[in-house]
């Protein structure tokens, strides 16, 4: 099932909280959600190949393809799963396609690509407050195609700590 959101944000920022956690509203029909489920629609614009879709036990999230820029690469199936406790709680990026052999670095449970690293603070991964799903997608992308740099030459593109 797809959900569809329409109309501006309001002039105001809503109040963010976790209130939507003790009541189980979904985070994207509280007043807070409906702005921030509106800037979210709008910085996945530049990923027309996503889709924004609910998934069976009523997580919303996008689904997609990223292809990699390498000659020959591979075709990539991502999910971005907004948690319940979003923004506060970031999303969770999965590819689901092709599926992954042996060891692969900064891949947890051969699924999730490890994207960033939370213990540098805001400015060096997840900022609830700035950080959408598009940056996720974009992130994802980068991964993908340092995978497939590690796949052809054995070493992974970037700087190690």
């Amino acid at each position: 099932m797809e959900l569809y959101v329409s109309g501006a944000p309001p002039a105001a920022l809503p109040e963010h909280g976790d209130k939507h956690e003790a009541d189980k509203t979904p985070w994207w029909e509280t007043p807070y959600g409906r702005w921030r489920l509106t800037a979210e629609l709008d910085a996945m614009h530049r990923f027309p190949d996503f889709r924004l879709a609910q998934d069976g036990d009523g997580h919303l999230g996008w689904i997609g393809w990223i292809e990699s820029s390498l000659e020959g690469g591979d075709r990539y199936l991502v999910r971005v799963m907004y948690p319940s406790g979003f923004p506060d709680s970031p999303p969770v990026v999965v590819i689901d396609e092709p599926a992954f052999e042996g060891a692969v670095p900064h891949l947890l449970d051969q699924k999730r690509p490890c994207l960033y690293r939370a213990v540098h603070g805001p400015r060096n991964g997840y900022d609830p407050a700035r950080t959408t799903a598009a940056t996720f997608v974009a992130w994802t992308a980068l991964w993908v195609n340092a995978y497939e740099a590690w796949r052809r030459t054995g070493q992974w593109p970037g700087r190690s700590e």
